[in-house]
Protein backbone atom coordinates (compact mmCIF):
# COMPACT_ATOMS: atom_id res chain seq x y z
CA UNK A 1 0.00 0.00 0.00
CA UNK A 2 1.31 3.47 -0.89
CA UNK A 3 0.94 5.71 2.14
CA UNK A 4 -0.41 9.27 1.99
CA UNK A 5 0.94 12.09 4.13
CA UNK A 6 -1.47 11.47 7.02
CA UNK A 7 -0.79 7.73 7.06
CA UNK A 8 2.99 8.24 6.94
CA UNK A 9 2.81 10.75 9.79
CA UNK A 10 0.79 8.40 11.97
CA UNK A 11 3.15 5.52 11.25
CA UNK A 12 6.22 7.67 11.98
CA UNK A 13 4.70 8.62 15.33
CA UNK A 14 3.95 4.99 16.15
CA UNK A 15 7.47 3.75 15.39
CA UNK A 16 9.30 5.13 18.47
CA UNK A 17 6.51 3.87 20.73
CA UNK A 18 6.91 0.35 19.37
CA UNK A 19 10.69 0.57 19.62
CA UNK A 20 10.34 1.60 23.27
CA UNK A 21 8.35 -1.62 23.78
CA UNK A 22 11.26 -3.63 22.40
CA UNK A 23 10.06 -4.10 18.82
CA UNK A 24 12.19 -3.79 15.72
CA UNK A 25 10.06 -1.89 13.20
CA UNK A 26 10.20 -2.17 9.41
CA UNK A 27 8.21 0.33 7.36
CA UNK A 28 6.68 -0.84 4.07
CA UNK A 29 8.83 -3.98 4.11
CA UNK A 30 9.50 -6.07 1.05
CA UNK A 31 10.64 -9.72 0.85
CA UNK A 32 12.52 -11.26 2.55
CA UNK A 33 11.37 -9.14 5.53
CA UNK A 34 7.69 -9.86 4.91
CA UNK A 35 6.47 -13.29 6.07
CA UNK A 36 6.13 -15.81 3.27
CA UNK A 37 2.46 -16.48 4.05
CA UNK A 38 1.54 -12.98 2.83
CA UNK A 39 2.46 -13.84 -0.72
CA UNK A 40 2.35 -10.66 -2.81
CA UNK A 41 0.64 -8.63 -0.08
CA UNK A 42 2.86 -5.84 1.21
CA UNK A 43 1.90 -4.50 4.66
CA UNK A 44 2.44 -0.93 5.78
CA UNK A 45 4.79 -2.11 8.50
CA UNK A 46 5.81 -5.08 10.58
CA UNK A 47 7.16 -5.03 14.13
CA UNK A 48 9.08 -7.97 15.54
CA UNK A 49 9.92 -8.79 19.13
CA UNK A 50 11.09 -12.08 20.55
CA UNK A 51 7.67 -13.05 21.90
CA UNK A 52 5.42 -11.31 19.39
CA UNK A 53 5.13 -10.22 15.75
CA UNK A 54 2.82 -7.47 14.52
CA UNK A 55 1.45 -6.85 11.07
CA UNK A 56 0.53 -3.15 10.98
CA UNK A 57 -1.98 -1.73 8.52
CA UNK A 58 -3.04 1.92 8.17
CA UNK A 59 -6.50 2.12 6.62
CA UNK A 60 -9.21 4.55 5.64
CA UNK A 61 -12.85 3.48 5.66
CA UNK A 62 -14.15 2.02 2.40
CA UNK A 63 -14.96 -1.22 0.64
CA UNK A 64 -11.44 -1.62 -0.75
CA UNK A 65 -9.88 -1.35 2.72
CA UNK A 66 -12.44 -3.76 4.16
CA UNK A 67 -11.56 -6.39 1.56
CA UNK A 68 -7.85 -5.98 2.23
CA UNK A 69 -8.35 -6.26 5.99
CA UNK A 70 -10.50 -9.35 5.53
CA UNK A 71 -7.70 -10.97 3.53
CA UNK A 72 -5.06 -9.99 6.07
CA UNK A 73 -7.17 -11.22 8.98
CA UNK A 74 -7.58 -14.57 7.29
CA UNK A 75 -3.87 -14.93 6.60
CA UNK A 76 -2.77 -13.85 10.09
CA UNK A 77 -5.32 -16.08 11.84
CA UNK A 78 -3.72 -19.11 10.20
CA UNK A 79 -0.27 -18.30 11.63
CA UNK A 80 0.18 -18.30 15.42
CA UNK A 81 2.63 -15.75 16.73
CA UNK A 82 1.40 -13.03 14.39
CA UNK A 83 -1.12 -10.32 15.26
CA UNK A 84 -2.81 -7.80 12.96
CA UNK A 85 -2.83 -4.25 14.30
CA UNK A 86 -5.12 -1.89 12.40
CA UNK A 87 -4.96 1.91 12.67
CA UNK A 88 -7.96 3.70 11.19
CA UNK A 89 -7.24 7.07 9.61
CA UNK A 90 -10.07 9.60 9.76
CA UNK A 91 -10.20 13.40 9.88
CA UNK A 92 -10.43 13.24 13.67
CA UNK A 93 -7.37 10.96 13.93
CA UNK A 94 -5.12 13.23 11.89
CA UNK A 95 -2.81 15.00 14.37
CA UNK A 96 -3.30 18.72 14.82
CA UNK A 97 -0.26 20.92 14.11
CA UNK A 98 1.45 22.48 17.13
CA UNK A 99 2.38 26.18 16.95
CA UNK A 100 6.06 26.98 16.47
CA UNK A 101 7.56 28.90 19.39
CA UNK A 102 9.84 31.91 19.07
CA UNK A 103 13.47 31.83 20.23
CA UNK A 104 12.53 34.32 22.97
CA UNK A 105 9.78 32.03 24.31
CA UNK A 106 12.19 29.10 24.23
CA UNK A 107 14.91 31.01 26.09
CA UNK A 108 12.35 32.12 28.69
CA UNK A 109 11.48 28.49 29.37
CA UNK A 110 15.14 27.51 29.61
CA UNK A 111 15.59 30.27 32.19
CA UNK A 112 12.51 29.04 34.05
CA UNK A 113 13.98 25.53 34.06
CA UNK A 114 17.12 26.86 35.69
CA UNK A 115 15.12 28.85 38.28
CA UNK A 116 13.09 25.77 39.22
CA UNK A 117 16.29 23.79 39.69
CA UNK A 118 17.81 26.52 41.85
CA UNK A 119 14.69 26.40 44.04
CA UNK A 120 15.08 22.64 44.51
CA UNK A 121 12.39 21.46 42.07
CA UNK A 122 14.56 19.20 39.93
CA UNK A 123 11.68 17.02 38.71
CA UNK A 124 9.57 19.96 37.55
CA UNK A 125 12.62 21.56 35.95
CA UNK A 126 13.42 18.33 34.12
CA UNK A 127 9.92 17.95 32.68
CA UNK A 128 9.83 21.60 31.58
CA UNK A 129 13.19 21.05 29.95
CA UNK A 130 11.80 18.19 27.88
CA UNK A 131 8.81 20.27 26.84
CA UNK A 132 11.25 22.95 25.75
CA UNK A 133 13.27 20.35 23.86
CA UNK A 134 10.24 19.53 21.72
CA UNK A 135 9.60 23.24 21.15
CA UNK A 136 13.14 23.99 20.04
CA UNK A 137 13.18 20.88 17.85
CA UNK A 138 10.01 22.10 16.12
CA UNK A 139 11.55 25.54 15.62
CA UNK A 140 14.55 23.90 13.96
CA UNK A 141 12.63 21.41 11.78
CA UNK A 142 9.10 22.73 11.48
CA UNK A 143 7.94 20.52 8.62
CA UNK A 144 9.26 17.35 10.25
CA UNK A 145 7.88 18.08 13.73
CA UNK A 146 4.69 20.03 13.04
CA UNK A 147 2.63 17.67 15.25
CA UNK A 148 3.22 16.27 18.75
CA UNK A 149 6.31 14.05 18.91
CA UNK A 150 7.87 11.44 21.16
CA UNK A 151 11.30 12.23 22.66
CA UNK A 152 12.81 9.23 20.90
CA UNK A 153 11.83 10.44 17.44
CA UNK A 154 12.99 13.98 18.17
CA UNK A 155 16.41 12.72 19.21
CA UNK A 156 16.91 10.38 16.26
CA UNK A 157 15.76 12.85 13.59
CA UNK A 158 17.82 15.72 15.02
CA UNK A 159 20.86 13.48 15.26
CA UNK A 160 20.43 12.20 11.70
CA UNK A 161 20.04 15.79 10.47
CA UNK A 162 23.21 16.96 12.19
CA UNK A 163 21.62 19.21 14.79
CA UNK A 164 22.86 16.95 17.60
CA UNK A 165 26.38 15.63 17.90
CA UNK A 166 26.75 11.89 18.55
CA UNK A 167 27.65 12.60 22.19
CA UNK A 168 24.65 14.91 22.66
CA UNK A 169 22.32 12.30 21.14
CA UNK A 170 23.73 9.67 23.50
CA UNK A 171 23.23 12.03 26.46
CA UNK A 172 19.62 12.64 25.50
CA UNK A 173 18.90 8.94 24.99
CA UNK A 174 20.05 8.31 28.55
CA UNK A 175 18.17 11.30 29.94
CA UNK A 176 14.99 10.25 28.14
CA UNK A 177 14.90 7.05 30.23
CA UNK A 178 14.46 9.16 33.37
CA UNK A 179 11.95 11.38 31.59
CA UNK A 180 9.84 8.41 30.45
CA UNK A 181 9.89 6.82 33.88
CA UNK A 182 8.72 10.05 35.52
CA UNK A 183 5.91 10.90 33.08
CA UNK A 184 4.62 7.33 33.26
CA UNK A 185 4.16 7.44 37.00
CA UNK A 186 7.46 6.37 38.58
CA UNK A 187 7.24 9.23 41.06
CA UNK A 188 10.03 7.94 43.29
CA UNK A 189 12.63 8.27 40.55
CA UNK A 190 15.49 10.55 41.54
CA UNK A 191 16.09 13.36 39.04
CA UNK A 192 19.61 14.61 39.66
CA UNK A 193 20.50 18.30 39.19
CA UNK A 194 23.26 17.19 36.83
CA UNK A 195 20.63 15.70 34.50
CA UNK A 196 18.79 19.00 34.35
CA UNK A 197 22.06 20.87 33.70
CA UNK A 198 22.94 18.51 30.84
CA UNK A 199 19.53 19.00 29.25
CA UNK A 200 19.63 22.79 29.67
CA UNK A 201 23.06 22.98 28.06
CA UNK A 202 21.86 21.12 24.97
CA UNK A 203 18.75 23.32 24.82
CA UNK A 204 20.95 26.41 24.81
CA UNK A 205 22.97 25.06 21.89
CA UNK A 206 19.83 24.24 19.90
CA UNK A 207 18.11 27.58 20.45
CA UNK A 208 21.29 29.33 19.28
CA UNK A 209 20.90 27.45 16.00
CA UNK A 210 17.30 28.69 15.74
CA UNK A 211 18.44 32.27 16.35
CA UNK A 212 21.05 32.00 13.60
CA UNK A 213 18.22 31.09 11.29
CA UNK A 214 20.28 28.54 9.41
CA UNK A 215 18.46 25.48 8.00
CA UNK A 216 21.54 23.42 8.76
CA UNK A 217 23.83 23.32 11.81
Amino acid sequence: MNLGAAESEILSGLTPELEAEGYEVFLQPAPPLTPAFLGDVRPDAIAIRGDKKLLIEIVRSGAKSERRLSDLNRLVSEHPGWELRVILVSPSSTPEPVPVQSPTAIRNRIAETERLLAQGFAGAAFLLGWATFEAVSRALMTDEFRTAQTPGRLIEVLAASGFLTPSEADQLRQLSKSRNALVHGELAIDIRPSEVHELAEILGTLVSMVERGSPNP
